[in-house]
This record gives structure tokens, sequence and C-alpha cells, in this order.
């Protein structure tokens, strides 16, 4: 298969702890620079991974003439670095999310097209074993899936978030549920109808903040789904907890490590004892008292998941094939966000395909209703 001229644009930690090692240990990805406007952060990951590092885009798409640019700096300066890179005729692929509204999204996908280059995202909870289980085990029962939940439970509000994103008071869904929201829009296989959500700092700070975001969506047919994020959780953090119900079935992933022993007493089955353990997360499938283990995660499983995205993107750009998220899906994503804090801000339902949703901006943490 033919090698790939890669490059990355932004060194912070998701290039150094996930991209720069997966691309590693990828035989048709050549990495052949970097950018990063920081000095220190360019030169450390420059000395780490042993590649050449510049201090704009422009001077490594010039130096190394990249075949496909890895977008891996905060999301204000995603479209910039999309449409310079689409420009100079390489193919993107960029870390979620996609942009800091819908219409920037659309502008990136128009810059795409006309340059005839492919537009990817970095959704790599697909591409994560135990959650890649969940997803063709639900797409292959024959009744579809009929509802889903996505929650996540952890002490990390907004204004305690590390670097950038603490300065998103209202961007935890945005910038982290957005993994929620995508997996339950992979597991539904459409974009859905319309969104109703709440979002509140439930009390513990005079501003309102996204710390606690209840969202419904609504998809066709009548189907629904739940999101829940809550971020002032004292209790065990739950980082990534799935539950996808089809006609025949209910489907579980937890993510972030699970053991459970479970004793087996009921009069319909002989008395049992089963010990299941997932150290970084597990995919089980049940029906009624019944479970079945889909699969285990590994170790490191962010970055096996970001590997395994990348080297299928790859594969796509290098054949023409489907990219495991496109561009389209990154944009699609952002209108259920947007509808998702436009409903808690205006108090009512969003349809997903409202004007206002194109042109809500994400980075002005707009308040939401307590």
């Amino acid at each position: 298969m033919t090698a790939l001229r890669v490059a990355v644009a932004g060194l912070g930690n998701a290039a150094v702890n996930l991209h720069l090692p997966a691309l590693a240990s990828i035989p048709h990805a050549r990495l052949v620079g970097g950018c990063d406007p920081t000095e220190a952060t360019r030169l450390a990951a420059g000395r780490q991974f042993a590649f050449p590092v510049f201090a704009t885009l422009a001077e490594l798409l010039r130096s190394t003439s990249p075949d496909v640019v890895i977008v891996c700096a905060p999301p204000t300066a995603h479209k910039a670095i999309c449409l310079e890179a689409l420009a100079a005729g390489t193919h993107v692929l960029c870390e979620k999310p996609l942009a800091t509204s819908v219409a920037e999204a659309e502008e990136i996908l128009a810059a795409a097209a006309r340059a005839g280059k492919r537009l990817a995202l970095n959704h790599e909870f697909r591409e994560m074993p135990a959650f890649r289980a969940l997803l063709d085990a639900a797409r292959d029962d024959a009744g579809g899936v009929v509802f889903a939940q996505a929650w996540q439970n952890m002490d990390l509000p907004p204004w305690a978030e590390p670097g950038w994103r603490g300065q998103l008071l209202n961007g935890v869904l945005y910038e982290a549920g957005i993994h929620l929201v995508d997996f339950v829009v992979a597991a539904f296989a459409e974009t859905p109808r319309a969104v109703s959500a709440t979002m509140s700092s439930c009390g513990t700070r005079d501003e309102q903040t996204d710390a606690v975001a209840l969202v419904t969506l609504e998809f066709s047919r009548g189907r629904l789904a739940q999101v829940i994020q809550n971020r002032l959780c004292k209790g065990e953090t739950q980082y990534f907890e799935v539950r996808v119900d089809t006609a025949s079935a209910s489907h579980r992933v937890s993510y972030g490590g699970r053991a459970r022993v479970s004793l087996g007493l009921l009069r319909s089955r002989k008395p049992h004892v089963r010990l299941e353990m997932g150290g970084a997360g597990m995919a089980w499938r049940e029906r009624g008292h019944d479970r079945e283990t889909l699969a285990g995660n590994p170790g490191n499983a962010p970055m096996i998941a970001t590997r395994n995205l990348i080297d299928r993107t790859l594969r796509a750009f290098i054949d023409g094939t489907p990219a495991p998220a496109s561009g389209e899906v990154g944009r699609d994503v952002l209108k259920v966000l947007a509808a998702a804090y436009l409903s808690a801000r205006d108090g009512r339902r969003v349809a997903t395909d409202e004007a206002v949703v194109e042109s809500y901006q994400f980075e002005h943490g707009t308040p939401a209703r307590g």
C-alpha cells in the first residue's frame, strides 16, 4: 500500500499522547513534520519523536509537501488550519470538534470540495474495540436501534478544566460531551431531527454553566436517545457509559475499567458464580438475565482507538472509500450540539435544521438557563 506523507498541526497533548505515537505504528503513514506556534512545545515534540518541526503551518507545508495534515490544535484554530491545508492540496484529518460553528464547518467542507480533497474527523471512540463491538452488534440486530443512553459522571466542572478548556464555562458538552453525542448518532446512523436540553451549574456557581447537561435527541420513527453529562459527581468516575437497546437485546459499554461478580440463584437457571473483568472498559449484550461479553478494551485504549481511526482514515484516503467519520459527520454532530445549547438557552425544543443552529457560536459560551 502507498505510504502517505503526514504532517501534524498543533503539537500539544493530543498530538504527543495520541496522534504521534499512533502514527509511529502505521506502516502506510510517513511522518514528515509538525508545527506549533509555541517554541517550547514544538521543540519538545521534535526531540521526543525525532521529526522536523516548524513555527507556522505555511513553513510546514512548504518544507515537507505532505499528503495529509492532521489538525491537533484547539478548536478555535481548526477553520484556519483546515482551509490553509486544503488550499495547499492536502487531505485533512481534524480533531473534534470540527469548528466553532456549523457555518464554519460548512466553509471547511466547501473548501474540501473545491480542492478535490478529503476531510475526516477524529471521533475515535467509534474505533475503540469495546465501542466498535457494540456498534457492530447493534447494527447487526434485525430490529434496529430503538433507544439509547450515554452518560458521563465525574468530578471535573468546567471551571476546573486545565488549559484553554477552563475558559469555556459552557463548553463541556461541546468539547467533551461531543464523544457521547457522536456515539449515539453513530448508533442510530442518522442525525436526530430535534433536541431538547437543560444545562445548569446546579447552584454551585452564581453564573450558569453546562456543568450538568441533560439532552434528549429525537430520531426518525419516534425513536429517542438521552445524553447525560454530570461534572459535579463526587462518586466513582464513569467517563463514558452507553446502553443501546434494539428490538431483541440491550447492548452496554462501560469505559474506564469494570469488574463484576454475579451470583445466580434464580429458579429459571442453575446456581452460578460469574466474574467479568475489563481493565480498560468492556462491552456486553444483555437479554433478560443472560449476559454475553462482546469485547474488552486493551491498555492505552485512547491511543489504540486513535491509531485505528487514523489507520482506517488513511486507507480511505488512498482507496477512495468512506472514512470512519467524514467531515459531514463532524458537521452534523455540531448541529446536534448547537441545538442542545440553543434549547437550554431558550427553553424550547430545537429542530436541527433551523437556521439559527448554523450560526450558533460555541466559543462564546452563551449562558444556559439554570
